[in-house]
């Protein structure tokens, strides 16, 4: 039985990855030009691919809610190490000041959402090392 507050955490994960997903994947050419300021071939392939992994992950935290957390150490981990890594990397363009094609504020605001994200994932892994 999944808790309340690991559910929140799980729901929070779909809404997040299954807005990323549509986006990626349904507006790629508006996503790859607000989000990083150019647009081409090699940039669209990159971000359906990136799309149809954040459909892999709504789909599996889906199973999850139905199945339970239990034995999904691995998949809860990679979850969290992406979140994790791609949030330092957004930091990283904040930091540095060179937001490259596209606005400052659009990686700003990525990079808090992928941390808030990556918070949350972390204190859900911390309440259940013990069953994942």
């Amino acid at each position: 039985m999944i808790k309340k507050i690991d559910l929140f955490i799980i729901i929070i994960n779909i809404i997040f990855f299954g807005y990323y997903a549509i986006q990626l994947l349904a507006f790629t050419d508006e996503f790859a030009l607000n989000n990083l300021g150019f647009f081409n071939h090699a940039v669209a392939g990159l971000s359906e691919i990136i799309g149809i992994i954040f459909l892999s992950f709504v789909v599996a935290l889906i199973t999850i809610i139905f199945r339970g957390i239990d034995k999904q150490s691995p998949f809860i981990y990679c979850i969290f190490t992406l979140q994790f890594l791609i949030s330092v990397n957004f930091w990283r363009y904040v930091i540095k000041n060179s937001p490259g094609e596209t606005d400052l504020e659009i990686i700003t605001t990525n990079a808090i959402l992928f941390s808030f994200l990556s918070i949350l994932n972390f204190i859900f892994v911390l309440k259940n090392i013990r069953k994942i």
